[in-house]
């Protein structure tokens, strides 16, 4: 139920320079609460700074005293202010008797003057004023003798003009006044009172984060510091407030670092005796740097909190390490790849992917179960060529309790359960037991199976991803696969290229692997571009991981030795003579068109 006012407002202004009932008839109108103080000038003062935003909403008055008011409070100020038309109507009845008159008015013009002297056949002059001193000059300047009539809007002002002679109009902010003012006031009071709402529920919110929280302005002057971050720093909330970040923060921003507004992630930095990791994020508006954002975070918490999560994700399951983002490439071929493996993560179909060892086969496949809708769920990869076949079986289904010698008590659930809503990746799928073909391919058409051992029937919801570098056609053919079980996977298929077949990716390669392996990344493109010609010279017959392997193997020997003067003849020596087979230099070949879904599913049936 709403209270019975919804605003309380005070007016600063004298009595006599405004008609009181209709301003406290309107507002009970509006629910409003008006209280009335009769003051003016610097007399305002004082009460302004005994009212706050828990006892007032709004601040009303008028001239001088407007600005008075906004110097020393902090709650918004509405001025009351009059129209053309409430000196039309207080002007209308000297209309035939007066024709010269003066206007006295605080500010700016008055919009419609003019036009209001031309309705009633009067002169009107329009003095404006600043301050009460310029006022008073220009009020000594007139001679009552040529003034008709003075008209005022301020008691103060109307009071002098009538002292020196001046048949004075003081003009009374009545019922048009008190209606245009109060709505203009609700407005703002509304305005307000959502700010600081939304206010404090985003200090609410930062108070209950954990992580710490600065925010300061382009200037580096902290506008925000939540009580974590006060903790983390030693400092308090009030102490921070105003002060500049490199004073509350020491030795962690240059002067530099403050004004450019770029982000930074990771940053680790010792203050006051605590390790903390620092974000920055900048305050973007319009497309200018208005601020900075700082997340601080104690570094002990972070390790605990992976920990723990790592502690949760073994709990659940699996998961994957990998995304289609992590696919780095220049070629054509790839780049055409990461798009058909993209679209086949949209669908449940099951998914053969071939290629040479090392040309990053299962890097796909979690790419792949990363970007579908199983995203959340368990990612179960199983090694067919590192189980032993006695074993697979078990592996693969699972076993009950005493299904052969050595069984756990409570049995054991296989690869398939625990890929159960998720996917499960067969890797060397050509090296399956054939054996094991027929059930692997009797699951696949079912979507159920039964333990080693058991008898109840388990139901399946899993997408089957396999991969395999072996020609699985030759297999057939000699009879060593399968093949219905071949067309049950191949349902889409994906071949990826080994590393000799995509040369403009190798350099690229090889500088995210020195990269991580060096004491000084940053060179690890001089590096490469030393070893450019043997790189690119090399076949690769291990791929990614062969490079990989080499490549860290540089990076140990750039690690511990001061100075190499021949890299290439040094590459050489590391190299097993066995291990480097230099290719021909191939013609450039012809840029050929990034195949269709259509056409390349065609192909890899050919």
């Amino acid at each position: 139920m709403l209270p019975q006012y919804e605003f309380r407002m005070t007016v600063m202004a004298p009595y006599k320079g405004l008609d009181a009932k209709v301003f406290r008839q309107t507002a009970k109108n509006l629910r409003c609460r008006l209280r009335f103080v009769d003051v003016a000038f610097e007399e305002a003062i004082p009460p302004a700074k005994c009212l706050s935003p828990d006892t007032c909403d709004i601040i009303l008055s008028r001239g001088i005293t407007v600005d008075v008011i906004k110097q020393h409070s902090t709650i918004p100020v509405v001025p009351i202010d009059i129209s053309a038309w409430d000196v039309l109507q207080a002007l209308q009845p000297y209309t035939g008797h007066i024709r010269n008159a003066v206007f006295f008015r605080y500010g700016t013009p008055l919009p419609g003057l003019a036009r209001v002297g031309e309705v009633l056949g009067m002169k009107i002059r329009e003095y404006l004023y600043t301050s009460r001193n310029q006022m008073r000059l220009q009020l000594l300047q007139l001679n009552p003798a040529d003034v008709d009539l003075f008209v005022a809007r301020g008691t103060l002002i109307s009071q002098w003009a009538d002292a020196m002679g001046f048949a004075t109009l003081e003009i009374i902010d009545g019922e048009i006044s008190a209606k245009r003012t109060l709505l203009e006031a609700v407005n703002v009071a509304r305005a307000r009172r959502s700010e600081r709402q939304r206010t404090a529920r985003f200090e609410a919110i930062l108070d209950a984060v954990g992580e710490g929280i600065v925010v300061y302005d382009e200037q580096g002057k902290v506008n925000l510091v939540n009580p974590s971050a006060a903790h983390l720093l030693k400092y308090s909330r009030n102490e921070a407030l105003g002060k500049h970040i490199r004073t509350v923060m020491p030795g962690i921003f240059s002067p530099d670092a403050v004004t450019t507004g770029k982000a930074e992630q990771g940053r680790i930095q010792d203050v006051r005796g605590t390790t903390i990791v620092i974000n920055r994020v900048p305050i973007l508006f319009q497309g200018q740097n208005i601020g900075t954002v700082c997340s601080l975070s104690d570094a002990r918490h972070i390790s605990r909190a992976e920990e723990n999560l790592r502690t949760s994700l073994k709990s659940k399951g699996f998961t994957t390490r990998y995304r289609f983002d992590d696919i780095r490439t220049r070629s054509p071929h790839m780049c055409h790849l990461k798009e058909l493996g993209m679209l086949y993560a949209s669908t449940g179909a099951n998914l053969l992917i071939c290629g040479e060892s090392g040309t990053g086969k299962e890097l796909f496949a979690q790419s792949i179960h990363a970007a579908s809708s199983r995203e959340d769920r368990p990612f179960v990869a199983v090694n067919c060529a590192a189980i032993p076949e006695g074993l697979l079986e078990s592996e693969l289904f699972g076993y009950e309790e005493g299904a052969f010698t050595g069984a756990k008590r409570q049995g054991k659930a296989g690869m398939f359960e625990l890929a159960h809503t998720g996917t499960l990746f067969l890797d060397e799928i050509g090296d399956l037991p054939l054996a094991l073909q027929g059930r692997l391919l009797r699951v696949l058409q079912e979507r159920e199976f039964v333990r080693v051992g058991g008898t109840q029937v388990i139901h399946l919801d899993v997408r089957v991803l396999c991969a395999t570098h072996q020609d699985l056609r030759r297999l057939m053919a000699e009879g060593r696969f399968r093949t219905d079980l071949y067309y049950r996977l191949n349902v889409l298929s994906l071949r990826l290229p080994p590393l000799r077949e995509r040369p403009e990716d190798i350099i690229d390669l090889a500088v995210s692997h020195l990269r991580a392996h060096l004491d000084e990344p940053p060179a690890a493109e001089c590096l490469a571009a030393q070893l450019e010609r043997p790189l690119l010279r090399h076949t690769w017959p291990g791929n990614i991981r062969e490079l990989l392997s080499v490549m860290e193997r540089v990076a140990i020997v750039a690690n511990h030795m001061a100075e190499v003067t021949d890299w290439e003849r040094l590459l050489m020596e590391l190299w097993e003579e066995s291990s480097f087979n230099p290719r021909p230099e191939p013609p450039a070949p012809a840029e050929e068109a990034p195949l269709s879904l259509k056409s390349h599913m065609a192909r890899e049936e050919a």
